[in-house]
């Protein structure tokens, strides 16, 4: 287990993981945010630097604690490798088991190598999912000027989501 905590490497980190959408989403989404101050007092846990396969982000050890706030608790994911994900997920001192918290992320194992190391530690689990929804680039929309030269077309603004 590795903390990083340099400024640079946090930079390059953040950089690395956009090339990684939308699997890397939640992890980036925090990194991003301990860049720019760290407003949520949050830090990166990984296996190895540069060349990771499995990402942690979590609360501060030093941030004031409470257990039962499953939301302050949260751990974001991202991982290149689930076998790597499950062995940093087992370290010791990675997660703390003690309290409520919850595990975000967007990969499909995510859940199942969660719950069997959750189990492993006689841990009840419970799912909750959500359905990201991923857009193309805005470049390769169809034109859409046709709605306003038409004066008879007459759309809702929420039509207007494609």
């Amino acid at each position: 287990m590795l903390v990083l905590s340099c400024s640079s490497k946090l930079l390059a980190l953040e950089k690395i993981l956009k090339n990684h959408f939308p699997e890397s989403l939640k992890v980036y989404g925090a990194v991003m945010n301990i860049n720019r101050g760290n407003p949520f007092q949050k830090e990166v846990v990984l296996d190895s630097w540069p060349d990771f396969k499995a990402i942690i982000t979590r609360r501060q050890r030093e941030a004031e604690a409470d257990y039962l706030d499953h939301y302050t608790n949260a751990y974001a994911v991202f991982y290149k490798d689930v076998r790597a994900y499950q062995q940093l997920l087992e370290e010791q001192d990675v997660i703390n088991w003690d309290q409520v918290f919850q595990i975000q992320g967007l990969q499909t194992e995510l859940y199942d190598a969660s719950r069997a190391v959750a189990c492993s530690k006689q841990l009840d689990v419970k799912l909750a999912s959500f359905k990201a929804v991923h857009f193309p680039p805005i470049s390769s929309l169809p034109d859409s000027s046709f709605l306003y030269v038409n004066p008879a077309l007459h759309l809702g603004k929420d039509l207007l989501l494609i």
